[in-house]
């Protein structure tokens, strides 16, 4: 739990000719006000003053500070002890202390959503990212400060927190966000964004929908090439054939997965055309003269939403053995797609080539038994960390905490088995950021799709189903951020693969440096 302050203490004048003693009386703070009452070895929770400025009859303060002795307490401590070093050797007094800007952030791993924290008392926003939970108040005056209402705001959000957790928090048996494995370091070839690299040397180009891209022919035959070396290193050994999974999906399908519960702001819909000839020809006429797409109009010629393009890309195998009976004998069966894009809306989150609405991935599927579904799993992993290797990335691999799978699950039904660690997440490292960029995702599923389904073995066997995502574009993008654009820095076995392809002439892109 962390705690952020901007604060003020008011004076009853301006006294600049105290500076000094200000200062030496916030170095002493630090040791003594601020740390009394914290008990040895838990000094990094007190209170820490970041900055401060002395501006006329105001002294701004930036704090920060965990559980003990929190910012706006340690800002109330304060303000006694100063009045008592001013009043008397400049005859200023402290009117009073207020907080501009205060933010907590705390851990909120397996919380998606909170619902009521916005509205609380006190609250001016509070959003969740990468498993923290970031609540901003609004400016408190001293007197709240004192009636202790950011307590009381702290304790509500915890028992909010608690009671919001979902099932991925309770049914992994290690903690998610542990990392499990990683590779040894890398020299990185690049420090700039490849993003704005990529858009400078002409190898993509934005496209007008948000979170999309035109990707270049040296681009592409980076991904092509890749895309061959991960078959070869990670699909063939493990056996699976490779099939054409549909990209349209209907409703019902995403409602049996349990994604219209768990996501549904995170999928786009369509809706087919109603066979309305008038209404298109009104909305043609509508084009025609006014030069803008009726929305209206277009609108009325659409039926409701009946599917959503594929936002997992596992979506058809499950669907394939729908209320079908196998023989655990005759397992695992394990197909691959590469057939095409998945789409996922991101909204304020897309940005750059890494986190995007459209992107390419090689999806792995299985059923199998029990075992043999987290075998199989496991050595999708541990080929991928080989694959790592041999192109000399830099990798860490940690347990994931957001399943997809687990997202229209809030509590644990009767009868649904789980996995002990439903997800692994393999990163590859970016130079300058402590988080790297996920390229594998490896799930197993236990009998939550095997339910919903109406999957059967004959004799009643248990089976589970798992799947692996192999993010092409996440690949890609690791690949550029770690060894740049030069492909000489490159492994020769990919430069080969690339080399003499090049982007057509256009006089006015991709523009000079």
């Amino acid at each position: 739990m962390k705690f952020k302050l901007k604060g003020i203490i008011k004076l009853s004048k301006e006294v600049p000719e105290a500076e000094k003693d200000i200062e030496e009386f916030l170095k002493e703070a630090e040791k003594d006000i601020l740390r009394r009452g914290v008990p040895d070895g838990q000094e990094r929770e007190a209170s820490h003053i970041k900055s401060w400025k002395l501006m006329g009859d105001t002294l701004k303060l930036e704090m920060e500070s965990g559980r003990r002795v929190r910012a706006h307490d340690g800002l109330l401590r304060l303000k006694k002890p100063l009045g008592q070093l001013l009043g008397p050797r400049y005859r200023v007094g402290v009117r009073g202390v207020n907080v501009e800007d205060y933010t907590l952030e705390m851990d909120a791993r397996g919380v998606s959503e909170i619902p009521g924290l916005r509205e609380l008392p006190f609250v001016e926003d509070a959003d969740i990212s990468e498993g923290t939970i970031r609540v901003r108040f609004q400016p408190l005056d001293e007197s709240e400060l004192r009636k202790h209402v950011v307590d009381r705001v702290v304790k509500h959000a915890l028992s909010l927190v608690e009671s919001s957790q979902d099932l991925t928090t309770r049914v992994t048996r290690a903690t998610p966000g542990e990392i499990v494995a990683r590779s040894e370091k890398r020299e990185f070839f690049f420090d700039g964004d490849p993003t704005e690299e990529a858009m400078r040397l002409g190898w993509v180009k934005k496209f007008p929908g948000r979170g999309q891209w035109f990707y270049g022919p040296q681009i592409t035959a980076l991904h092509r090439a890749l895309e061959e070396f991960l078959i070869e290193r990670i699909v063939k050994p493990l056996g699976f054939v490779e099939c054409l999974f549909p990209k349209l999906i209907p409703l019902d399908v995403m409602n049996k997965m349990r994604y219209l519960e768990g996501l549904p702001e995170g999928m786009y819909y369509c809706s087919a055309p109603s066979r309305d000839p008038e209404t298109f020809e009104e909305f043609k006429n509508e084009l025609i003269i006014n030069r803008e797409v009726p929305m209206d109009l277009l609108k009325r010629g659409l039926k409701d939403p009946g599917y959503v393009i594929a936002p997992a890309q596992c979506e058809p195998f499950y669907q394939f053995l729908s209320h079908e009976v196998v023989n655990v004998d005759d397992l695992p069966i394990k197909f691959f797609d590469r057939s095409g894009w998945t789409y996922r809306w991101e909204a304020g989150g897309a940005k750059g080539l890494d986190r995007v609405h459209e992107f390419q991935r090689i999806e792995l599927v299985w059923l199998a038994a029990p075992r043999d579904t987290e075998e199989i799993r496991d050595r999708t992993v541990e080929l991928s960390y080989d694959a790592a290797d041999e192109l000399e990335l830099e990798w860490y691999t940690e347990v994931g905490d957001d399943p997809f799978y687990l997202e229209g699950r809030r509590v644990e039904e009767r009868g649904i088995e789980f996995p002990d660690v439903p997800k692994y997440e393999m990163r590859l490292s970016l130079p300058g950021q402590e988080k790297g960029v996920a390229v594998v995702s490896a799930n197993v599923h236990g009998t939550h799709f095997i339910e919903g389904f109406s999957i059967r073995e004959a004799r009643n066997m248990n089976i589970w189903t798992g799947c692996t995502g192999i993010g092409l574009s996440r690949w890609i993008y690791g690949f550029l951020a770690q060894k740049g654009f030069d492909t000489e820095k490159w492994p020769e076995f990919i430069r080969k693969r690339v080399e003499g392809v090049e982007a057509p002439r256009i006089i006015t892109w991709p523009g000079k440096d």
